[in-house]
């Protein structure tokens, strides 16, 4: 199977996430589902995937295993009953997002009209077949109703409406004392409560307010509408889905970029942990069109407390930032190349591994840390052969934390790589870490390795204090015959702290599992 297969798998696992978030005609949704159509026309085949609670399988093979947004999709999948789900290479990206939007529904939902086929069909999907009965779509959407024209306006052979220059003048004079006079209170009341025409209403009314405010440079009121609007789709969030698309794109309209660097800019001077999370979810709310501002404002910013505020952003942003992000791993900017490891390893993208192979040989120390770090983070095997690396590095304080990543990992795979560096290290405080490693990971293979270290060495090369007790809780840690006869032994040792190290690490051993 091609690796743009899986990518594509990957893409469309991304894209259900997406679907449970936004609305269909969101701009961001749909970048990822025209993204999707272009995919499948050049890949001029069907595509068809099986999904398992174990994952989901294209032409026999599992993919996307480390993504945990293929692993959601496909227990979203068996939940519906879907075993099999056949796209035609020609499917479209309308069909693709409704597609995603019925795998979103609650299957009780679904099940309420006749299962995800049905919802399918309601929704007139295309091109689409599940466990191998095609969709037929039911019907198409309604057009639009057409808007009155005002009073006075003239109609031409065509029938298409007039307006003379008065009549738009006036237009202009009732919606400028209009938005003058609008009670918010009262239009948000109604937007919650009223009937699905006076909701629409009143929506068109508040987003021509804010567009009002921000043609005369208004532009704290017009965030003021935004900030309210974003409460109201919280609010609508799983009881009116239809409204709540139209408020989400109504943000969208609204949230020009001075709009978005003003709530960037409110976002690093806010001091209060509840003011915060309000603007990332305003933020989260826009979608795609923020990372940049973002990014750009945590390249420039000086202060760790903004930085903290902007980085915290992006990690909600995971979804649509996660892109740009990567992009920017290649920065020539050491600290920018830092910032988007941190953010990446926070997010725990399912492809971060693939730029942290590259940012772990980065010719700056500091760079290399963060990716080790992020690595720690991840944990896993995936991570434990990267984090091998980091044993080498050129700075001993790195070596350290590249150990306590491998030791966090508790893998046995980490075993090995840490023996053959703590016969080289000569650094002291890499050599403890390693030490607490070994001991984390419980491989009794490593108790001859860290007896020599805790046994106090020769006359003329003494083991420091410090290093031995670190051994003998390591050996504790391991347990087993082997380390317990050990450490009775150091019970009579001379020096005092090895003594009740070994006293502790008796009284707490467990043995080794054969």
């Amino acid at each position: 199977m091609g690796k743009s297969v899986a990518g594509m798998m990957v893409d469309l696992a991304k894209g259900y996430a997406l679907s449970e978030f936004f609305p269909l005609t969101h701009p961001t949704f749909v970048e990822v589902l025209l993204k999707l159509e272009a995919s499948l026309l050049a890949l001029g085949d069907d595509l068809v995937l099986s999904a398992a609670p174990g994952g989901i399988a294209v032409g026999g093979e599992t993919v996307g295993r480390r993504s945990p947004h293929v692993q959601r999709l496909a227990a979203r999948l068996v939940e519906h009953g879907v075993r099999e789900l056949r796209l035609r290479h020609d499917v479209g990206a309308d069909s693709l997002g409704k597609l995603l939007s019925a795998i979103a529904l609650p299957p009780r939902v679904a099940r309420a009209v006749g299962g995800l086929s049905a919802a399918l069909a309601a929704a007139g999907a295309h091109r689409i077949s599940v466990n191998g009965e095609r969709v037929s779509a039911a019907g198409t959407p309604a057009s639009a109703p057409r808007a009155e024209p005002p009073r006075g306006a003239k109609a031409d052979a065509s029938g298409i409406d007039l307006w003379s220059t008065h009549d738009m003048y006036q237009q202009v004079q009732l919606s400028a004392r209009r938005v003058e006079t609008e009670n918010l209170d009262e239009l948000r009341a109604m937007l919650r409560r009223g009937t699905d025409s006076e909701r629409l209403e009143a929506l068109q009314r508040l987003e021509f307010v804010a567009q009002w405010c921000l043609q005369r440079g208004m532009v704290e009121r017009a965030v003021a509408v935004l900030l309210d609007l974003r409460r109201d789709a919280e609010e609508m969030a799983g009881k009116n889905p239809a409204t709540r698309g139209h408020v989400m794109l109504a943000m969208h309209r609204i949230a020009t970029r001075p709009i978005v660097d003003d709530l960037v800019a409110r976002l690093g001077k806010s001091r209060t942990e509840e003011e915060r999370a309000a603007l990332r979810s305003t933020l989260l709310h826009l979608g795609a069109d923020v990372v940049t501002p973002l990014v750009r404002a945590l390249v420039a910013a000086t202060d760790l407390s903004a930085r903290r505020a902007y980085r915290d952003a992006l990690v909600e942003l995971d979804r649509v930032g996660v892109p740009l992000l990567e992009d920017m791993v290649g920065d020539e900017r050491w600290f920018v190349v830092r910032n988007m490891v941190g953010i990446l390893g926070e997010v725990r993208s399912a492809d971060a591994l693939e730029h942290f192979a590259r940012t772990v040989k980065h010719s700056d120390a500091r760079v290399r840390r963060e990716t080790i770090i992020a690595l720690g983070k991840f944990g896993g095997e995936e991570a434990v052969a990267l984090l091998a690396q980091g044993l080498n590095d050129s700075e001993a304080a790195l070596r350290g934390t590249a150990a306590m990543g491998l030791g966090l990992t508790k893998a046995q795979t980490a075993v090995q790589p840490l023996l053959v560096r703590l016969a080289q290290e000569t650094d002291g405080e890499a050599v403890i870490e390693i030490v607490r490693a070994l001991g984390r990971c419980g491989d009794p293979r490593a108790v001859p390795a860290l007896a020599e270290r805790a046994a106090g060495g020769g006359f003329f090369s003494r083991t420091p204090t410090a290093m031995r007790v670190e051994a003998v809780r390591a050996l504790g840690d391991i347990g087993g015959p082997a380390a317990r006869d050990l450490l009775q032994r150091l019970l009579r040792d001379r020096t005092p702290e090895v003594r009740d190290a070994a006293l502790k690490a008796i009284g707490g051993a467990e043995p080794a599992p054969a």
